[in-house]
């Protein structure tokens, strides 16, 4: 049976442009910019009918990590990876953790900013102990980050000590707003994919990093690594610099965002190198803001909450927007942007 709206005597073909057309560009987006753009994918026989699996989105990205020369940008719903050859075997994780003790033995700065979700999107309530989803979710995403031997943080510290916080910064994003006459705080949730390396290579996609993505063996992915071709004078660790038009743009555009730099013009988010950006701008909005939240809201996770007693204890205590919300408004107001320092631990989950 054929719906009436669907019945046709005829139908259009899909074709592609033939050669003597190829070249012709009948319509232009406006101000967009000339790039090397290549198609990356994660698929196999299941999903595309190849008979070998293809896993050129992961390739790209341990590709454009290990041969970085002065930061990686990364925004992804998940962060699960160092692999232990065992429950996750991607890469990323690792490359990052080489790529930073590379830069430490060679006495370079580098930097790797992380953003992603500070809670998984999945039901549970995590004052209550969560579900089983989001507790494997937080569990791996710990064990990438700072838990267990083959951590990043880990790594890095049998390597330099506590030396590695000058070199990568994890945060997430939250907001607050007024309902009906009451304070509220939500976290923003990550959904983007997406790497920027160096203001001049971009990875944007459908991956996550975790292995059901990356591996090409399993979920099915789309993804496209983008290459300046045309550059524009900019600066890099306080030195001039030949940036990408379109990766520059880009990282600013998204640094300007969660830094607060649209309504504030006084945060130069220019050199996402120098000591003067990532300690008194990404690092100091990133501490500043999770104290305010916590100040008011009690927020959850929470780095000072390391134990369930201790989660019960916090639970009991009202925040200033309870307490004395005019106060609670006045600190709120030295909120700058969305971006707050990802919490150490959580207890139950890490």
């Amino acid at each position: 049976m054929v719906k009436p709206k669907y019945r046709s005597l005829s139908f259009p073909y899909l074709l592609p442009k033939s050669h003597t057309t190829a070249g012709e560009q009948r319509y232009q987006v406006p101000d967009c910019i000339p790039t090397r753009v290549q198609i990356l994918r994660s698929a196999s026989d299941w999903s595309a009918g190849i008979k070998y699996h293809e896993e050129s989105i992961h390739n790209a990205y341990v590709h454009a990590i290990k041969n970085s020369q002065h930061f990686v940008y990364i925004e992804n719903q998940f962060f699960i990876s160092c692999a232990d050859n065992r429950h996750v075997f991607n890469k990323i994780g690792d490359t990052i953790a080489e790529r930073i003790i590379r830069a430490y033995r060679e006495g370079t700065r580098y930097r790797v900013y992380v953003v992603t979700p500070l809670l998984p999107g999945f039901e549970g309530d995590i004052n209550t102990g969560g579900g089983s989803a989001i507790q494997a979710v937080m569990h791996f995403n710990y064990r990438t980050m700072n838990r267990g031997e083959h951590s990043i943080i880990s790594q890095l510290r049998k390597e330099m000590g506590d030396q590695w916080m000058n070199y990568i910064s994890i945060a997430g994003l939250r907001t607050h707003a007024e309902l009906e006459g009451k304070l509220v705080t939500e976290l923003i949730y990550v959904h983007s994919k997406m790497l920027i390396a160096d203001d001049n290579t971009v990875i944007i996609g459908s991956a996550n990093i975790n292995d059901r993505s990356m591996l090409g063996k399993r979920d099915s992915e789309v993804a496209v690594i983008v290459e300046d071709s045309e550059t524009v004078d900019s600066v890099m660790d306080g030195q001039p610099y030949q940036a990408g038009r379109y990766g520059l743009q880009l990282r600013l555009e998204c640094f300007r965002m969660i830094l607060g730099a649209f309504t504030d013009a006084s945060i130069d988010v220019s050199d996402p190198v120098s000591d003067h950006f990532y300690k008194e701008v990404w690092m100091s909005t990133c501490a500043i803001n999770a104290t305010i939240y916590q100040k008011v809201f009690r927020c959850l996770p929470s780095s000072d909450v390391r134990s369930i007693l201790e989660l019960e204890g916090y639970l009991a205590k009202e925040g200033l927007e309870k307490e004395d919300p005019a106060r609670a408004r006045e600190e709120l107001k030295k909120i700058r942007g969305f971006l707050v320092q990802f919490p150490s631990s959580v207890p139950g989950f890490s």
